[in-house]
């Protein structure tokens, strides 16, 4: 083939291609590649590639090419991966990069394979940020399905506290209070207003709009943290709940608020499912367990008439739901949040009746093994 037939062939490509011999320059730059970077060919052939590359690629690649050219081995070649680029005017962009080694030539050579990944990082950036809204929206109507619960589970210490504030009322009224009574009185009063406190603080925590910050989690921590407010949801519909906790499990890497909304939102489901039937005395079973990967398992089983069969994988769908009320977003929203931290979410048919949905967690240690392998290849 012809040197201007090939370079034809090279300027069609929608990719941009580039070739560099074993000292790193540039000796093959096509049109999509001029387009992407903003240099033409006349600018950079005979040039460092690293002039098309951010900190700290621009002063390693050097170190990149000299270790494969002696050790033979191979971190980037044949593989691809996403790495920044850099463009005649300094900005910085995302890119997939794809390296090849040139054979038959006189000298060694490389090729590289380049797409800009600007308009695909954009689009999921909204896409997370609208996730983010949704999740948002989906909490606040999560806690209007449990209004009910929470507004009971509020009242009685309120009810408390203004019952026992008459009694001391009453005892500072005698000729001579009996001061132990009152102080023991006046300790009561102190509990549950503290009680009725811990149910306001987790919701408000749980209803705030924060930054999704993930963090090593104790399952069974963030479980205990936002039992109240799961008791006041099931004990209202007079469903009890009860709790399994599994030993020595891993810490999983997740945002804490967002695995309570998971939760709760299983819960609540579960609480909807059994409402009005006549096993409300088996109740809900939530249960957390060591995964056969080494990661978690927390399943949430209800005792309710289970998941109709022409809806099948569909409840995990937005919009999808079999209540009266609610924006049927709490499965489609609970399976992204659990996927994002490299989980999965699912359910199955509750042998003594009913449905068991199921999250499974990879530990945090698996995941900060990964972010290493990734970061070791991202060295070249």
């Amino acid at each position: 083939m012809a040197m201007s037939e090939l370079q034809a062939l090279l300027d069609a490509a929608v990719d941009a291609i580039i070739v560099i011999d074993d000292r790193g320059a540039i000796t093959t730059f096509n049109a999509a590649a001029e387009r992407l970077f903003g240099y033409a060919a006349a600018e950079v052939l005979g040039k460092p590639v690293d002039l098309l590359m951010p900190e700290p690629y621009h002063s390693e690649h050097r170190g990149y090419i000299d270790r494969y050219l002696s050790t033979g081995e191979p971190r980037i070649i044949g593989v691809g991966r996403e790495v920044l680029g850099r463009r005649a005017s300094g900005e910085t962009f995302p890119i997939a990069l794809s390296v090849g080694e040139v054979h038959g030539t006189s000298c060694r050579s490389f090729v590289g394979i380049i797409r800009d990944l600007s308009a695909q990082k954009a689009a999921e950036m909204r896409t997370r940020s609208l996730e983010g809204r949704l999740a948002h929206v989906g909490r606040f109507d999560l806690m209007g399905e449990m209004t009910a619960g929470i507004a009971h589970e509020i009242n009685q210490p309120l009810s408390a506290i203004a019952t026992y504030a008459q009694a001391a009322r009453r005892i500072l009224e005698r000729d001579q209070p009996a001061m132990t009574m009152l102080i023991d009185v006046c300790r009561k009063i102190d509990e549950q207003a503290l009680r009725a406190g811990r149910v306001i603080e987790n919701l408000r925590k749980f209803i705030r709009k924060q930054d999704v910050r993930t963090e090593s989690l104790d399952v069974n921590a963030v479980v205990k943290d936002i039992l109240n407010l799961v008791n006041a949801d099931a004990h209202a519909e007079g469903i009890r709940v009860t709790t399994k906790y599994g030993n020595n499990l891993a810490t999983v890497r997740a945002n804490e608020i967002q695995l309570q909304q998971v939760l709760l939102n299983l819960t609540r489901n579960a609480v909807d499912a059994m409402r009005g039937t006549l096993n409300k005395d088996l109740g809900i079973e939530i249960e957390t367990q060591r995964g056969s990967d080494g990661g978690v398992q927390i399943t949430v089983a209800d005792h309710g008439p289970g998941v109709s069969s022409h809806l099948g994988e569909a409840i995990f769908h937005p919009f999808v739901t079999t209540k009266l009320e609610g924006l049927g977003v709490g499965l489609a929203i609970s399976r992204t949040i659990v996927q994002s931290c490299g989980g999965t979410l699912n359910y199955r048919d509750n042998p003594a009746g009913g449905a068991v949905f199921a999250v499974h967690l990879p530990s945090a240690e698996d995941d900060d093994s990964e972010r290493q392998q990734e970061e070791a290849a991202a060295e070249g």
